[in-house]
């Protein structure tokens, strides 16, 4: 794919526009893939903590945890 340069703006081509039909299709896939991909995970309930080391601790694996389960999903 060659790589063209522009001097200004007003040089560079419209991009195309889709038709509303298949712009509407198009974000509904996106969307759709995104929701499949990362649905969100977050605990279920009300969690307690005595500290809020305790609270930042379990945080702290939650995100670890979902972190290891999306860099899975994507390889």
């Amino acid at each position: 794919m060659a790589v063209e340069r522009y001097r200004d703006v007003s040089e560079m081509p419209r991009p195309p526009r889709p038709a509303p039909e298949q712009l509407l299709a198009a974000i509904a896939a996106v969307w759709e893939r995104a929701h499949l991909r990362l649905r969100p995970d977050v605990p279920r309930g009300v969690s307690r903590f005595r500290t809020l080391e305790e609270a930042q601790a379990a945080r702290q694996a939650w995100e670890r945890e979902r972190a290891r389960r999306l860099r899975g999903a994507s390889g």
